[in-house]
């Protein structure tokens, strides 16, 4: 039986390209990136009826073995100050903590009815920053018994 590697060479090399090319953006994008942001386990909720929501967030990495050494939040009462980096409500400065999960918030006193956008950013295991994830938020519900009327 004769094989015909002939045949096969193209898309060998084609193979190869991509494995070059996957290994290459890997390359570029090295570090972590934080993602799908929650406040109390829920994406972007509204009426939050506790005075300190816990934040949580996922990284991604091209990097096998990449982890978070450090976290940065910025909360802010209007998302054109976050989008400036004025962080109004609460910037958590450089925190050294692999924690990503039930991160309670620390910031400026929340009253109801208020929204808070918030965004982070990561610091991996070589001490490289993230850029800033995408904008998250949440709404505080009512959280006196004078609140509702």
């Amino acid at each position: 039986m004769k094989s015909d590697l002939g045949a096969h060479r193209p898309r060998m090399a084609a193979w190869r390209a991509l494995a070059l090319w996957f290994g290459l953006v890997a390359t570029l994008h090295a570090g972590v990136t934080p993602t799908r942001l929650r406040c109390e386990y829920i994406a972007d909720p509204l009426a939050i009826e506790t005075k300190q929501p816990r934040l949580s967030w996922f990284l991604e990495s091209a990097e096998w073995g990449q982890r978070q050494r450090a976290w940065q939040i910025l909360a802010a009462s209007d998302r054109a100050r976050l989008a400036v980096g004025q962080a109004d409500l609460w910037d958590s400065g450089k925190v050294i903590s692999d924690q990503s999960i039930q991160v309670p918030y620390a910031g400026q006193p929340l009253s109801s009815g208020l929204k808070v956008f918030w965004q982070i950013r990561a610091w991996d295991r070589d001490d490289k920053p993230s850029e800033w994830s995408a904008p998250a938020f949440w709404q505080m519900g009512l959280l006196e018994a004078t609140d509702w009327k």
